[in-house]
């Protein structure tokens, strides 16, 4: 039987162990539980099965993504990962038929930076594998949302998280985001979200969505950071700006 002391050493070591699960997180986020987001989806390499960026389902047979993670491809170069809480798994991946591109879409300032990847075959809806629904109205600032991805760790670290991570957020108006990040030149159709200090999406979170607290619809995809440090505004494409292209091409 332990003694007092063996107890309350026993205690700490528990709550030490806990604690430190906790902060092993994507940059001041936190674990999601399996099922929260089951719209997103991991865009791997045909060939090697490596992470390349997240993305949503909108409709059964299209993903929304960044324009920027895969204007270098071609569909036979990514597969499509439904459904899933972990990017280490045995699920078979979804072909991918088609990449659309914005026609529009700017590098330099990151205008119109959105793209679409229709599926080989329509995608099996259930609780774990839904759409989601576009966000149809102008973003307010100091909006609540919620971020999803499978991003770095921590900013300098190597890989990608293997457990998809949450951060709770708010957004910010473009002039505001424009100011305090320094981008004077970024292009109309984006917005900016913030934290605390040390909370920020970072490297392989290029295309995780931005979900309104209330609505739970999409309201951005992530583009953009400065070294994951919390510091300065995250940059996303609005999805409201681009929803009539998107409508038009996802048919």
């Amino acid at each position: 039987m332990m003694n007092a002391t063996c107890k309350v050493l026993f205690a700490v070591l528990v709550i030490t162990i806990f604690a430190t699960r906790e902060v092993s997180s994507i940059v001041g986020g936190h674990t999601s539980l399996p099922g929260t987001a089951p719209y997103i989806v991991a865009l791997r390499t045909s060939t090697t099965s490596a992470f390349v960026c997240a993305g949503v389902l909108v409709k059964a047979s299209w993903v929304l993504t960044t324009a920027q993670c895969v204007t270098d491809k071609t569909a036979a170069d990514i597969t499509v990962l439904l459904g899933s809480h972990r990017l280490l798994t045995n699920k078979k991946a979804n072909t991918v038929s088609k990449i659309q591109v914005h026609p529009s879409y700017t590098v330099a300032n990151g205008a119109n930076n959105v793209a679409l990847l229709q599926l080989y075959e329509p995608a099996t809806l259930s609780t774990r594998v839904t759409t989601i629904d576009l966000n149809d109205q102008s973003i307010a600032s100091d909006l609540s949302v919620t971020f999803y991805g499978w991003g770095t760790l921590a900013y300098g670290s190597p890989g990608y998280s293997n457990t998809l991570q949450t951060l709770y957020r708010r957004t910010l108006s473009l002039s505001d985001c424009r100011t305090r990040s320094g981008l004077s030149s970024l292009a109309a159709g984006n917005i900016c979200a913030i934290s605390q200090v040390g909370q920020s999406a970072c490297t392989y979170d290029e295309g995780g969505p931005l979900v309104r607290s209330d609505t739970l619809k999409l309201v951005g995809l992530f583009f953009y950071g400065t070294q994951c440090s919390g510091l300065l505004p995250d940059v996303f494409v609005d999805v409201y700006s681009h929803k009539t292209w998107i409508d038009q091409t996802a048919v």
